[in-house]
């Protein structure tokens, strides 16, 4: 995908003893969003005039961020897609709900390492095995909550997705047990290393795009992808994690609901009318970040940032772009493409992901 720029300040920085913290605050600055669709003032104001009357898609109920999809990828108009169902058999008795086991009756729990919206995270070590692990506390009381739970035991198995251990549930809260992965975030890496070269970014675009199709065939679509959902072990395999925002979905499907992060969401997402190929979209934003080390679509403001998802054009053949491959831009593109019909899957995405990765490339 990308060669080598000798001389550029991706190159240089390597050689420097030490990175001044104004340059890792500049490079943190272009990776990562600062805005949150939580804060959504700004479209209330735009909805004011839907009040009296709220259709399914109206912005009102999108600025709400609860799924109208059917629970469990069940609908009226079409026929479930493959893998909607897991019976509970299928599912690891240690991951079950309902338990009547208490989680320190195997685990003894450390320091908090983690805070989100509706939970925390923090360390355990297994009673049994002394292995640590890290634990998800969600409150109940919202709806995502006990979606997560319910996906997360559908999707266990796959390598790429963080380990589901255990699941203990308490009359407020579930506690998720799961495989730490010390290696740390990737966009800590990113900002960290700067652009990554062709041949790297091939190889994280395609274990997240194998996760990716893995989900979709399972009927589950993420609607978070970003580097800070993407987690590393100690030797260096990619793992998808928080789940928080995904659901279920059926083939043909579509969607509503305001989810995601304002610079990796899909246009179709802020018109409330979209499908599994917003994870397709947002992939495409991480590729544009490991490649350039900076995200394509920037604004001052939230709403600066939604009007640049759904009319900035990306140049593919000046600046930066010059020393990107062929092959990586028109994958770029196919990717960021406003045009849903247009846009490639996540299965066509592995299918040109070796091409980019072997054509011409020069090794870091």
């Amino acid at each position: 995908m990308r060669k080598k720029r000798k001389g550029s300040e991706a190159d240089t920085s390597a050689e420097l003893p030490e990175v001044t913290k104004s340059t890792r605050e500049r490079q943190s600055s272009n990776l990562r969003s600062h805005y949150s669709l939580e804060d959504y003032s700004r479209l209330k104001k735009r909805c004011k005039e839907d009040a009296v009357a709220e259709p399914i898609n109206s912005c009102k109920s999108r600025l709400v961020g609860i799924a109208t999809a059917p629970p469990c990828g069940t609908s009226s108009l079409v026929t479930a897609g493959r893998g909607l169902k897991r019976k509970i058999g299928c599912i690891d008795v240690a991951t079950q709900m309902g338990r009547k086991k208490k989680i320190e009756d195997d685990y003894v729990q450390g320091d908090t390492i983690g805070q989100g919206k509706f939970g925390s995270v923090s360390l355990c070590r297994s009673k049994a095995s002394c292995v640590e692990f890290a634990c998800k506390t969600l409150r109940k009381g919202e709806d995502p909550v006990h979606r997560e739970v319910e996906i997360m035991q559908h999707l266990s198995g796959h390598p790429g997705i963080v380990t589901l251990q255990a699941v203990y549930e308490e009359p407020d809260c579930f506690h998720l047990v799961m495989e730490l992965c010390s290696g740390g975030r990737l966009i800590d890496w990113m900002v960290k290393e700067g652009p990554f070269s062709e041949q790297r970014a091939a190889n994280i675009l395609k274990e997240v795009m194998l996760v990716i199709k893995y989900c979709h065939e399972m009927g589950v679509v993420h609607r978070d992808i970003k580097p800070e959902n993407i987690l590393l072990t100690t030797s260096g395999q990619i793992k998808l994690a928080d789940f928080g925002l995904a659901m279920r979905f059926s083939i043909g499907q579509n969607l509503s609901g305001l989810a995601g992060s304002p610079a990796y969401v899909a246009p179709e997402v802020l018109s409330g009318n979209y499908s599994q190929k917003v994870d397709v979209w947002s992939a495409g934003v991480l590729l544009h970040a490991l490649l350039l080390g900076f995200l394509p679509f920037q604004g001052d403001s939230l709403e600066d940032v939604f009007e640049a998802i759904k009319s900035v054009e990306l140049d593919f053949h000046a600046g930066l772009w010059e020393s990107v491959s062929m092959p990586a831009r028109d994958l770029i593109g196919r990717m960021l493409t406003r045009d849903v019909s247009a846009r490639i899957s996540a299965d066509e995405v592995l299918s040109l992901t070796p091409s980019v990765k072997l054509s011409d490339l020069q090794p870091s």
